[in-house]
């Protein structure tokens, strides 16, 4: 498969989840966020707050994501730990794509919406404006990288297990493709989800806070003392609830995506060769 491909389907499949499952994790964020008049449920729009921010990193994120597991995993022996250490590499590179807009989308989603409706500037303006440095941007990339590595790693281990063994037929069409490479990413992706909600919400708390530079350590010690070891949970239902429509949505659409390409190029080449006798 093309890298173009790669990077395509990998960019449909980012677009269709940012738009149809942002809600759940705009009411995440607000749910782990330290302040309790966060917490509240905003208006409809206000679900979608930052979500400019997110399409614009989320392509190319997913883009560079896709490209370097694909590649990687091509050139390791077949085996759940190559899947795991593939997907990896493949965090690391993306999270660095990611971050900046990570950090925007944030502090975007608990503006209050009923002042933003007021506002002329759009929240994800209001959030970048808030930035006292460019650097503070970057602030919780470690954070996101230890979240996301360790999930992606459980999550393809799984995922790539059941897409064996419940996609066996390599002919099987786009739309069967998409149903069970969906619900086995979105059951992999759930059980990697509930696992890796502590980090979450470390992450979460760092980079609403980018500008005071918290160390993980010290927001865990913070959670433990103010809401106890359940703290470190917060958010994991809704967490589970959006990484089980996500995960299905962007992986299931990922591969019926790489299918239909292939199919795609296979038609244009034999209707070359065809017109070429």
């Amino acid at each position: 498969m093309s890298t173009a491909d790669i990077l395509a389907a990998g960019a449909a499949a980012a677009f269709t989840v940012d738009l149809l499952i942002y809600p759940l994790d705009t009411l995440k964020t607000r749910w782990q966020s330290p302040s309790l008049e966060h917490r509240s449920i905003p208006r409809f729009k206000g679900l979608y707050q930052g979500v400019g921010s997110v399409v614009i990193a989320t392509l190319p994120a997913a883009g560079a994501f896709f490209t370097v597991y694909e590649t990687v995993r091509f050139h390791l022996p077949s085996h759940p730990l190559s899947n795991a250490l593939a997907s990896s590499i493949g965090e690391l590179t993306s999270c660095a794509i990611l971050t900046p807009a990570e950090v925007i989308k944030q502090r975007a989603q608990v503006i209050d919406s009923k002042t933003n409706r007021i506002s002329p500037i759009p929240s994800s303006v209001r959030a970048f404006q808030n930035i006292k440095f460019y650097r503070h941007l970057w602030t919780g990339y470690t954070a996101l990288a230890a979240r996301n590595m360790p999930f992606t790693a459980l999550q393809f281990m799984m995922f790539e297990r059941l897409k064996k063994r419940w996609l066996p037929d390599k002919s099987a069409g786009v739309a069967s493709t998409i149903g069970w490479a969906g619900l086995a990413a979105g059951l992999s992706g759930t059980v990697a989800a509930v696992v890796t909600t502590p980090v979450d919400v470390v992450k979460t708390r760092i980079m609403l806070r980018a500008d005071e530079r918290l160390r993980a350590r010290d927001v865990v010690k913070d959670v433990l003392a103010t809401e106890g070891f359940k703290g470190l949970f917060r958010g994991g239902t809704f967490r589970g609830a959006w990484t089980m429509v996500g995960s299905g949505l962007y992986l299931g659409v990922y591969e019926g995506a790489k299918l239909w390409l292939k199919e795609r190029r296979k038609r244009k080449e034999s209707q070359a060769e065809t017109d070429g006798l």
